[in-house]
């Protein structure tokens, strides 16, 4: 009987610290396909993005060429956008914690200029990209939050909004 509680009492602390080191496996969500806008959204609980409202009529199946997050394993992360926009960034992603933080930075200009786009979904991605801090999702789906936690992009596999 001691026995039996004592395996007993192992199994429940095996399940108690795995639960505790709960972590994001962030190269395995982030990486190994290229991200496609699905849209821009509203929300009041961060906890419950389902929620999200819709900020525009943004079609993710227009341009599958354009609103694309490319971010590769050694932390480059390529944004394309409409009129032959291009830029790299530097990303970065902390799945160790519940705060879920994600952000780019050292921008870098590779074709086209994006402060003169003209198409409005492309400078609200790019727009939102420079703000972004917060992430949540799977190797599914990004949703991407701002600082404030109430607005976000969401983005999908890109070959799966291939027709």
């Amino acid at each position: 009987m001691v026995g039996k509680l004592k395996q007993l009492f192992m199994l429940l602390c095996v399940a108690c610290l795995t639960g505790c080191l709960q972590q994001d496996d962030v190269e395995y969500i982030f990486t190994g396909k290229e991200w496609h806008l699905a849209g821009f959204y509203q929300t009041a609980d961060w906890d419950n993005p389902n929620m999200g409202t819709p900020l525009n009529d943004y079609n993710s199946h227009t341009d599958i060429a354009a609103y694309n997050l490319l971010l590769l394993t050694d932390g480059t992360a390529v944004v394309t956008l409409p009129q032959g926009c291009q830029m790299r960034a530097l990303w970065e992603a902390d799945g160790h914690s519940k705060v879920r933080s994600f952000k780019l930075s050292e921008w870098k200009v590779v074709t086209g200029n994006p402060d003169k786009l003209t198409d409005k979904y492309g400078r609200q991605m790019y727009e939102q990209l420079l703000k972004v801090s917060y992430y949540q999702g799977d190797a599914n789906y990004i949703r991407l939050f701002d600082d404030s936690k109430k607005y976000f992009m969401q983005f999908g596999d890109r070959a799966k909004f291939n027709p």
